[in-house]
């Protein structure tokens, strides 16, 4: 009896999750206009979106801003965790507070600050602002998997790599590099996931003139709800779903294969 309270516990809290947004995906494919039933299969809202000059520019803004970002927040956490090993305890610890801090801090703060910072120094609101706070807000979750990976790496590895007469350049890549690149790439991934969903701080960093995919939606529901906006919806949910897919089969692959090697 226990146990079967238990299931139907959890299976609550996933219809409260996730109903309504197979709702919305599901009424991407609905013929009605206004979302009404019955339910006609239809595709002719994916159809009207592909002609949506407006939205297919900010998807690509989005898709662009969100590839630089997650490149750049890969790079400055793999600098982070390489030179977070030399350090004391107790600066390590402040190091710690301070790089995961913006993931505490509400991001409509967050973009809020900047946008008041620029302002102070007298400087207009621009992309590069827009990728510098995406990457403010995206890098602690790729510090976060990383940071995982390289405590689970064996450091012996790399001291015997020195005792061989390896230099430090070396030792790197060829055996922290390749240890550490699944949890790179799944950071990556992360950091991607959070600035192409990311509507905050484009919406107070963002240019005249320039759009992004989460500020394109809020604006067109402004106007009117349309059924474009459900199956460009569907497609963010899409995207999402592949990289959350991506990097578990990544992670899972880089455990197995540490576990198969503490194993032997």
């Amino acid at each position: 009896m226990k146990k079967a309270l238990s299931r139907i516990y959890v299976l609550l809290i996933l219809l409260y999750l996730y109903v309504p947004i197979l709702v919305l995906m599901l009424m991407g494919f609905n013929q009605s206009r206004y979302n009404s039933m019955p339910f006609k299969f239809s595709l002719q809202w994916y159809q009207a979106l592909i002609k949506d000059t407006k939205l297919i520019m900010a998807a690509r803004n989005s898709f662009l801003l969100a590839i630089v970002t997650g490149i750049i927040c890969v790079i400055l956490a793999t600098f982070f965790i390489l030179g977070h090993r030399f350090l004391s305890d107790k600066v390590k610890g402040l190091f710690d507070s301070v790089s995961m801090m913006p993931m505490s801090i509400p991001w409509l703060i967050m973009g809020l600050s900047l946008l008041l910072l620029i302002r102070a120094v007298n400087l207009d609101k621009s992309m590069f602002f827009v990728g510098a706070g995406h990457v403010v807000i995206s890098l602690p979750y790729s510090l976060l998997v990383l940071k995982a990976r390289m405590a689970s790496m064996d450091q012996s590895l790399e001291e015997m790599s020195a005792s061989l007469g390896a230099t430090p350049f070396t030792t790197f890549r060829r055996v922290t590099l390749p240890a550490i690149a699944p949890a790179m790439v799944a950071g990556g991934f992360l950091s991607f996931m959070i600035s192409f969903d990311n509507f905050p701080i484009s919406y107070f960093l963002m240019p005249n003139g320039v759009s992004t995919l989460p500020i394109e939606i809020q604006s067109s529901i402004k106007f009117g709800f349309t059924p474009e906006i459900n199956a460009v919806s569907t497609v963010i949910i899409g995207i999402s779903l592949i990289c959350l897919t991506v990097t578990g089969i990544i992670m899972g692959s880089s455990l197995k294969s540490m576990m198969g090697k503490g194993g032997k």
